[in-house]
C-alpha cells in the first residue's frame, strides 16, 4: 500500500522509544511512505548558541543509534532535532509536511492517568488536524481494531481511518456502537443501529476485510473502554481542540487515553470554516489579553467593552468568564459577578471530574 505523504513520528527517547520504533518498523513494511522522527529538547535559560547546539549534536547522535535498524530495514526516515515543546514541534511539522499521520507514545496503563493529563500526548490530540496514533505496546499490529460509532457525532469520521488500519495490518475490524440503557424501544433501536452501522460500512470498500458489527447497550465510555481490553487498536473520531475551553477533550477520547491499554488513533473533525474560527478565538484572546491588563492597571470601566461580548460569545471559557466577573465586581454589579464566578468554577469543575 503506498502513500507518499509523511507519517510524523514524535520520539521521546525513553522507555517507549523501543515500542514506539518497532510499530513503526512494522508500518513502514507495509505503508511505503516517508517518515520523518522529530525529537524536541527543553530550552534552558541563559543558555549559549554554542552550548545549544552541543545539546542538539548529542541527540542527533542518540537518535541516529536508535534509527538505524529502520534504516537497516530500508525505511525513508529522516530525523528533526529542535529546542521547544515536544507538542508544538510534532504538530508545525505534521502542518507544513501536509503529513498523513502522527505517532507518539501513551504511556503504559499503570502511569497513563499520572502522567498523560495535560502532558505533549494530549496536548497533541487536542490540537493535531490530522489522525494522531497513540501508541502502547505493540500489539495493533497483531490484534482486532476497534472502532466505536455514535451514529450522531464525529466519531463516524473514525470509520475510514479503522478500515484503512485494520487492511494495513491485516486484521479484524469491530464496528460498535453504544445505546442508552433506558432508550424507548430497546429491541426496535438495536435493530435499527445495526442497520445504520452497515449502511455506513456498505460505503466503503472493504476488500475482503473480516468485519463485525456490535450494538451493545450502558455507558458509551465503559462500554468502549471495556471492549478495548481485547483490541489492538482503538479507533476514535474526536471533536480535538476547543480553544475556547482549551482544557476539554470530547470525554470519551479523555477516558479512551487515560484508561484504555491499547494504543489510540484519535481522528479529529476539522471544520470547512476552520479559517474563520481560528480568526474569532484569536480575537477572544485579544480580548482577554486586554481585559487583564486593565484589570492590573485598575481600568475596569475600559475593560468592560472588551471582556462583556468575549464573554458572550464563549460561555463556556472559565478564564474569560472569571476575568468578567472580577470587571463586574470591581464596577460594584455583585450580583452579576457572583454568578459569573459560579459559572467559571462550574466550567472547571466539570473538566475535573473528566
Amino acid at each position: 500500500m503506498t502513500n507518499l505523504k509523511s507519517v510524523v513520528l514524535a520520539l521521546p527517547l525513553d522507555h517507549q522509544t523501543d515500542e514506539l520504533l518497532t510499530t513503526v518498523l512494522n508500518l513502514g513494511q507495509r505503508l511505503e511512505c516517508p517518515f520523518v522522527v522529530v525529537h524536541a529538547i527543553g530550552k534552558r535559560r541563559m543558555e549559549s548558541e554554542p552550548s545549544t547546539a552541543n545539546r542538539i549534536a548529542k541527540a542527533k547522535q542518540t537518535l541516529g543509534l536508535r534509527l538505524q535498524p529502520l534504516w537497516n530495514a530500508g525505511l525513508n526516515v529522516r530525523e528533526d532535532v529542535e529546542v521547544g515543546a515536544p507538542a508544538d514541534l510534532a504538530i508545525d511539522t505534521a502542518l507544513r509536511l501536509s503529513a498523513q499521520l502522527i505517532m507518539t507514545g501513551g504511556g503504559r496503563p499503570a502511569t497513563i492517568r499520572r502522567w498523560l493529563v495535560g502532558s505533549a500526548v494530549e496536548a497533541i490530540v487536542h490540537r493535531a488536524v490530522v489522525p494522531v496514533w497513540v501508541v502502547r505496546g505493540e500489539s495493533a499490529v497483531r490484534r482486532p481494531v476497534l472502532c466505536p460509532i455514535n451514529l450522531s457525532s464525529p466519531s463516524k469520521l473514525g470509520l475510514a481511518s479503522a478500515i484503512r488500519m485494520a487492511q494495513i495490518f491485516k486484521v479484524h475490524l469491530r464496528v460498535m456502537t453504544v445505546l442508552s440503557d433506558n432508550t424507548v424501544g430497546q429491541e426496535l433501536s438495536v435493530e435499527q443501529a445495526r442497520r445504520d452501522l452497515q449502511a455506513m460500512l456498505a460505503q466503503h470498500p472493504l476488500d475482503g476485510l473480516d468485519v463485525s458489527v456490535e450494538v451493545v447497550t450502558g455507558n458509551p465510555a465503559e462500554r468502549i473502554i471495556d471492549a478495548a481490553d481485547d483490541a489492538g487498536m482503538l479507533v476514535i473520531g474526536s471533536r480535538g481542540f476547543n480553544p475556547l475551553a482549551p482544557k476539554l477533550l470530547d470525554p470519551v477520547t479523555t477516558r479512551a487515553l487515560r484508561h484504555s491499554r491499547c494504543s489510540i488513533l484519535a481522528v479529529r473533525e476539522v471544520h470547512v470554516d476552520l479559517e474563520e474560527n481560528e480568526a474569532e478565538i484569536a480575537r477572544l484572546a485579544d480580548a482577554c489579553r486586554v481585559t487583564w491588563r486593565l484589570i492590573e492597571d485598575n481600568r475596569a470601566a475600559e475593560a468592560l467593552p472588551f471582556i462583556e461580548p468575549a464573554a458572550l460569545r464563549a460561555p463556556f471559557n472559565a478564564t474569560i468568564q472569571e476575568a468578567y466577573a472580577i470587571v463586574l465586581e470591581r464596577l460594584g454589579r455583585d450580583v452579576e459577578a457572583r454568578s459569573h464566578h459560579e459559572l467559571s468554577r462550574m466550567i472547571r469543575a466539570r473538566i475535573d471530574r473528566i
